[in-house]
C-alpha cells in the first residue's frame, strides 16, 4: 500500500516538474498564476457583464444588481436588433469587407514577403523601412488626400473602395510580419525543391506557405480585426447605408436625445462575436505564430 502511495507521489511530482519551468518553484508559480488570474478577471468582467446585460431589459442597466435573475433573461434585445434591416446590411458589409481585405492583404503580403526574403534587388532595404514607417503616422493625417484620390477614381461610397483603403493600411505591416516568418525558413528547403523541378511559385506554394502558416494566421487575424473594427475610414468613404459597416451601424441605437443602451450593448456583442469565433477557430496557428515571433525577437 505504501509502495503505491509513494509511486503516485512521484508521478505527481514529475507532472508538476514537467508543468513548471526549471527555474520556477511551486510557490512562485502559484503567485504568478494568481496575479495573471486576477489581471484577466479584471479584463474579462466588463465583457461578461456586457454579455449578460444583452439578455436583459434596459431597466436592469440602471439597477444596483450586478447579476440578473434567471427569470429576467430574455432574447427580446437580439430579436429587435436583428430585425433591423439596416443592421443586417451593415453586418453583411462588414463580413464582405473584412474577408476581402484579409484575402487581399495575405495574397500581396505573402508574395511581397517571399520576394523580400529570398531575392536581393536594389531598394529592398529601403522598401522595408518605408513599409514600417507607414505605421508611425496616424490614419487621420492621410484622410483628406486619400479621399481625394478615391473620389478621382470613383471609388467613394463603394465596398471596393473600403476594401482598398483597409488593404493600404494592412499590407505594410502584413508584409513585414510575413517577411520575418519566411526568413526563419531555411533556404536549403527552397534549393531542395528546385532540384526536384519546382519553380519559384511552386516553392512558395508547396514549401513556404505550409511552413509559414502560423505567421500567415497572425497576419490574417490582425488584418481581419483591423478591417472589422475600422470606423474612421468607413465614416469618410461611406456615404449611404448600403456601404456602411457594423462599427458605424452602432449609431442606429442612439439619437440626439436618448440612447437605447440595451440595444446598443446587444449590437456590440453581435459585433465582437465573429472576431471571437475566428480566434477560436484559428487559435492554434495564432498562438504558435505569436510564440515563434516572440522567440525570434529574443
Amino acid at each position: 500500500m505504501a509502495t503505491n502511495t509513494d509511486s503516485e507521489d512521484r508521478n505527481l511530482s514529475q507532472r508538476i516538474d514537467a508543468w513548471l519551468d526549471e527555474d520556477m518553484s511551486p510557490r512562485r508559480a502559484i503567485g504568478v498564476y494568481l496575479v495573471l488570474g486576477l489581471y484577466f478577471a479584471f479584463l474579462l468582467l466588463p465583457v461578461v457583464y456586457m454579455v449578460l446585460a444583452s439578455f436583459t431589459r434596459q431597466s436592469f442597466l440602471f439597477s444596483p444588481e450586478l447579476v440578473p435573475a434567471l427569470g429576467d433573461l430574455t432574447l427580446a434585445n437580439y430579436e429587435t436588433v436583428l430585425s433591423r434591416g439596416d443592421f443586417r446590411t451593415y453586418f453583411y458589409n462588414s463580413l464582405i469587407v473584412a474577408t476581402s481585405t484579409t484575402l487581399l492583404v495575405l495574397t500581396v503580403g505573402i508574395l511581397a514577403g517571399y520576394s523580400m526574403s529570398r531575392f536581393d534587388y536594389p531598394g529592398r532595404g529601403g522598401l522595408l523601412y518605408a513599409f514600417l514607417s507607414t505605421q508611425m503616422l496616424p490614419i487621420v493625417l492621410i484622410l483628406i488626400p486619400f479621399y481625394i484620390l478615391m473620389f478621382s477614381l470613383n471609388l467613394v461610397d463603394s465596398l471596393i473602395g473600403i476594401v482598398i483603403a483597409h488593404s493600404v493600411i494592412g499590407i505594410p505591416l502584413g508584409t513585414w510580419l510575413l517577411k520575418g516568418y519566411i526568413d526563419d525558413i531555411p533556404e536549403s528547403l527552397d534549393e531542395a525543391a528546385k532540384m526536384d523541378g519546382c519553380s519559384h511559385l511552386s516553392v512558395l506554394r508547396r514549401v513556404i506557405i505550409p511552413l509559414a502558416m502560423p505567421g500567415i494566421a497572425v497576419a490574417g487575424f490582425y488584418t481581419f480585426i483591423l478591417s472589422w473594427n475600422d470606423y474612421l475610414l468607413v465614416s469618410v468613404l461611406s456615404q449611404t447605408a448600403g456601404t456602411r459597416t457594423l462599427p458605424f451601424g452602432l449609431q442606429l441605437f442612439q439619437s440626439q436625445n436618448a440612447v437605447a443602451w440595451n440595444l446598443l450593448i446587444t449590437a456590440a456583442v453581435i459585433t465582437m462575436a465573429p472576431v471571437i469565433l475566428l480566434f477560436a477557430v484559428a487559435q492554434r496557428w495564432v498562438v504558435e505564430g505569436l510564440a515563434s515571433g516572440g522567440m525570434k525577437g529574443n
